[in-house]
Formats: C-alpha cells, sequence, structure tokens
C-alpha cells in the first residue's frame, strides 16, 4: 500500500495503523505536532513514490456541535492565511462509503494552525475566524504541499479535546519530540510541579482515549488503502 503517504503529529497516531499487515501498510511518517516537520514528511513520502497523502490523527474541537470521539473528514482545509484546499471529491466519497454504515462522519471546515490552540479564547476566536469545527497542526501543511504537487490529499481526525476543554501548555511543549513520541519523564516532572492539574489530565486522557478508538475503528473499517484509488 506504499501508493499512500500518511503523516501524523504522534506515534500513538500512527499505531493505529499497525492493525494492518506489514506488507499492505501505507508508508508513514509522524513529525511531532509540527507544521514545518510535516510539510517536509509529506514532500517526503511524495519522493518516495506515494500517490496521494493522508493527514491522520487527533484534533482539537472549536465549535460545540463536536465532543471527544467525534470523526471529522472535511470537505476543506484552512491554512493560516485564509486559503482553503479542497480534499480529493473521489477519495473522500469512497471513504465515506467505507465508513458510511460503521461510524458517523463530520465534514465541516477544518483549520490550520503553526502552534497549539489550547484555550477556549482561542478555539473561540479561531472558530470565529475560519468557521471551522476543529483544528490541528499538520494537515494544512500536508494539504498546502499535496495541492502544490498536483497530488490528492484527504484528512481523517479525531476529536480529542472539546472546544471547552483547555489543554495545559506545558503538555505539548514537554511531552513530544520530533518524532512523535511521548516523553514521560518530562511530563512528570512537570506534572510533579502542578499537581492541581491532575484531575484536568485525568479528564483530557480519557477524551484522548475516546479519539484514539474513534481512529482504531475508522482504520478497521477502512483498510489500508482508506478508499484510496
Amino acid at each position: 500500500m506504499q501508493y499512500l503517504g500518511v503523516i501524523t503529529g504522534l506515534l500513538r497516531e500512527a499505531d493505529c495503523l499497525r492493525i494492518f499487515p506489514v506488507d499492505q501498510r501505507p508508508l508513514i511518517r509522524s513529525v511531532g505536532a509540527d507544521t514545518l516537520r510535516a510539510r517536509d514528511a509529506a514532500k517526503e513520502l511524495l519522493l518516495q513514490g506515494c500517490r496521494g497523502l493522508l493527514s491522520f490523527g487527533l484534533a482539537g474541537g472549536i465549535a460545540p456541535t463536536l465532543t471527544a470521539g467525534d470523526l471529522i473528514i472535511p470537505k476543506d482545509v484552512i491554512t493560516t492565511d485564509g486559503r482553503r484546499f479542497v480534499p480529493d471529491a473521489a477519495w473522500l466519497n469512497g471513504l465515506q462509503d467505507k465508513l458510511a454504515k460503521g461510524i458517523d462522519i463530520n465534514v465541516s471546515s477544518l483549520a490550520g494552525s503553526n502552534c497549539a490552540v489550547t484555550t477556549v479564547a482561542a478555539k473561540r476566536a479561531l472558530r470565529e475566524s475560519t468557521g471551522a469545527v476543529a483544528v490541528d497542526m499538520e494537515s494544512h501543511a500536508v494539504a498546502d504541499l499535496a495541492s502544490a504537487s498536483g497530488v490528492p490529499f484527504l484528512v481523517v481526525r479525531a476529536v480529542a479535546d472539546a472546544y471547552d476543554r483547555t489543554v495545559p501548555g506545558w503538555i505539548v511543549n514537554k511531552g513530544v519530540d520530533e518524532n512523535g513520541q511521548i516523553r514521560p519523564l518530562p511530563l512528570l516532572a512537570a506534572l510533579a510541579s502542578r499537581p492541581y492539574t491532575l484531575p484536568a489530565l485525568i479528564v483530557l486522557a480519557g477524551d484522548s482515549r475516546k479519539a484514539f478508538a474513534t481512529l482504531r475503528r475508522v482504520a478497521l473499517l477502512a483498510g489500508p488503502g482508506f478508499g484510496f484509488g
């Protein structure tokens, strides 16, 4: 399935695709929730012969219509400078057909951000300026590079934090390395100095479990090609 390239922020997102046999998996790159690295990874995948790019993983909800675990396969992706990129229609329809009887899909707009959108106020502002329902840090870079290269792209994202959840900034800054691997020791050290954040983190962890369950279900229903081609 090497004609499909997949970009994730976290290795744990990529692990959702390990249900596929090794010889059937798409090529996967995890970029550590970094916009520039997402673009570079997308370019690398194209150089390796991939003919379609999929941005796959978690997103932050910025509209009250979405809750943790909801699935977004957006009709368009909005960049930080207001450009909109539209996924390949045939691919989008093909994946929707595969998922139609097993999971609900939200096809509203997805916003891109070059930095983590972690506060309720920042989420509200992004919602008002874009009309999007969710945000991530990789999809807009993938969409931009794919469009510039003339190859189809698609986005599959599950909501990990709803619009009314605040994500402590130190989780983003200290918790993930450049390859998308969780860094437990820095996280524990940061938590030790902020024990009052533990209840909120427990809630966020539960929400993340719902999102990862959605991603695994999508992979199971979609198969290794995700409806591409």
